[in-house]
Parts: structure tokens; C-alpha cells; sequence
């Protein structure tokens, strides 16, 4: 029986952490290797980690540099042929691991595999669907690509060949991660279906840190355009990329409130090829200058075309 290991960071979130415990200790599957890396905690969730007494599960408290360090300290202890985490205020959902163990037993030449989620509040009641979408390079590159990570799996042989998580990286460590994978020739299959619950509360980084995603971001762009062996085809890519990062700072400036700073970074899209950004950089600067609030009009209207939101992207 293949041994599936199971990696949870965590620090100071003692009033999810059990939900999370319990969310991979009730898996139908039985060969599972537990982790769970504490950076330290203070808030009470030592005590109640040293409550379980499951053989499956180990864990260890002692500072780190952040959640992709914490992750490699368990990657650098797990044993298993196929590799998943899941965060200390998220959810697996029932039958997950036996499903990935099936489908990986099925199709050998897959490397990793994703599927979709749902968003929870602090209660863990239902918020909405998180989708995924087939795993394509240069679209992820370009920062589309919708991947839901928990409920992730990768097989051994790809940490081997990859690497560990970038710690610089504090924020989107797991979108490299991916695209590294990608970059290196491996296979991401997407297999629809809700496979994890993603919390989100005051505290989580996705609420309360959402601007500094974008940092990490950079980071990751640069260093793939710097890449030696990157094709030509996707070095065409470039200067659309780093029109997404101007777009995206611009954007975070305007969405904090940081108005006449925005300005600036806002004008050269009245006069890109993309007409969305067009029109609602159009929108941002009329609400900068005359108080208004045509912006939140032009994003619903943009919702209702595509279903998506443009302030939220």
C-alpha cells in the first residue's frame, strides 16, 4: 500500500487547527504519514496537539521563517511516495487521499493532481465554489492560471527533481512551486471536483494580506525571464507579464484607499489593448477625481458578462 504523507503548518491558529486534524484523521484511507510543523505557537495549540495519540500523526513546535519553511522541515521528514499539505485552517474532504491513490495507481505518467474546493468562513459555513481549470503554462505564467491548493497531490519523484519550496517566497510559494513543475516537464492533471475547504477569516493571509501577494509575484516572473533554458515561446510572454504586474499594483493602490498615488499607474491603461482594464481604469480615475462611485458599477456589470470579477482578479 502506497504511503500517502500529509503536511500541516501551523502557527497561532488554535481555533482551526482540530478541524483541520480531524479533517485528515477521518480519511477512509489508512496509509498515511501525518505531519504537523508548529512554528511556535502561543495561543494554546501545543496543548491541544499533544492531546492526539494517533501512530499516523507526529508533530514538532519550534520556530521557523513562515510557512514554506515549515513546510520543507516536512517534506525533509516525510517518507511517502505521494505528497499533499493542507494549511491549519483548511479542510480536506472525506475520500480525498483513497482518490488520489486510485488515480495516480491509474495513470502513471501524471506527476500531480488538483480538483476543486469551496470557500468557508470562520464558522466553516459554506461561502462558494472554488474552481479549478486545466493546467496550462503559459496561462499560469500570465498569472490566470486557477489552481486550488489544498487538495493538491504530488508524487516523490517530483520534490526530488524540484526541490524544496522557496522560503524568500512568503505569500505564493505554492504557485512557484507549480510552476516549477510545469517548467520542469511535469504533468499537472486537473480532475474536477470539490477535494478541500478553504477557510477564510480576519487572519488568514488571503484576507489580511492580500497586497503582498503581489511582491512574491514579482519575484517569481523575474526569476522565470532570467531562466536560461526558458523557450522562446514563452519568452514572448514577457512583456504581457509585466503588464499584469503594473495593472495589479495599480489596482492594489486604488483598493486601499491610496487614491492619488493610483493616478499615475492607472493612466497608461486608458490606452492598452485590453478593453476590461480600459474601461475600469477609466472608471477608477472618474471616481479619483469626482468622488463617484462608477467603478463599482462598471466591476458588477463586468460580473455579469463574464462572471467574474475584475476588482477581485
Amino acid at each position: 500500500m502506497v504511503t500517502v504523507s500529509i503536511i500541516t503548518p501551523s502557527f497561532n491558529q488554535v481555533d482551526f487547527i482540530a478541524a483541520t486534524i480531524e479533517s485528515v484523521l477521518t480519511q477512509d484511507y489508512a496509509q498515511i504519514e501525518y505531519l504537523v510543523i508548529d512554528g511556535g505557537s502561543t495561543d494554546g495549540t501545543v496543548d491541544l496537539l499533544r492531546r492526539y495519540n494517533d501512530p499516523r500523526m507526529t508533530w514538532v513546535t519550534e520556530k521557523d521563517h513562515g510557512q514554506s519553511d515549515a513546510l520543507n522541515k516536512g517534506l525533509l521528514r516525510s517518507t511517502g511516495e505521494i505528497i499533499t499539505f493542507i494549511n491549519s485552517d483548511d479542510l480536506l474532504m472525506p475520500g480525498v487521499i483513497q482518490f488520489a491513490v486510485n488515480y495516480f495507481n491509474d495513470h502513471p505518467e501524471t506527476d500531480a493532481l488538483y480538483g476543486d474546493g469551496e470557500f468557508i468562513d470562520a464558522e466553516g459555513k459554506y461561502l462558494s465554489a472554488f474552481k479549478s481549470a486545466p493546467y496550462d503554462l503559459p496561462f499560469a505564467i500570465l498569472g490566470g492560471q486557477a489552481l486550488v491548493q489544498p487538495g493538491t497531490f504530488w508524487r516523490r519523484r517530483v520534490t526530488d527533481a524540484v526541490g524544496l519550496f522557496d522560503t524568500s517566497l512568503h505569500y505564493r510559494f505554492d504557485f512557484d512551486y507549480w510552476l516549477r513543475m510545469g517548467l520542469s516537464g511535469f504533468q499537472l492533471d486537473y480532475v474536477p471536483g470539490k477535494r478541500a475547504a478553504y477557510r477564510l477569516h480576519s487572519a488568514s493571509k488571503t484576507v489580511s494580506q492580500s497586497d503582498r501577494f503581489l511582491g512574491d509575484w514579482e519575484k517569481i516572473v523575474h526569476r522565470i525571464f532570467t531562466r536560461q533554458d526558458l523557450s522562446p515561446e514563452l519568452r514572448r510572454l514577457q512583456p504581457e507579464v509585466e503588464e499584469y504586474l503594473e495593472w495589479h499594483k495599480a489596482k492594489a493602490r486604488w483598493l486601499k484607499g491610496e487614491r492619488v498615488e493610483a493616478r499615475p499607474l492607472l493612466r497608461p491603461f486608458l490606452i492598452r489593448k485590453r478593453w476590461g482594464r480600459r474601461a475600469l481604469a477609466a472608471s477608477m480615475l472618474v471616481d479619483v477625481y469626482f468622488h463617484t462611485s462608477l467603478t463599482n458599477l462598471v466591476a458588477s456589470i463586468f460580473t455579469k458578462i463574464t462572471g467574474r470579477n475584475p476588482l477581485l482578479e
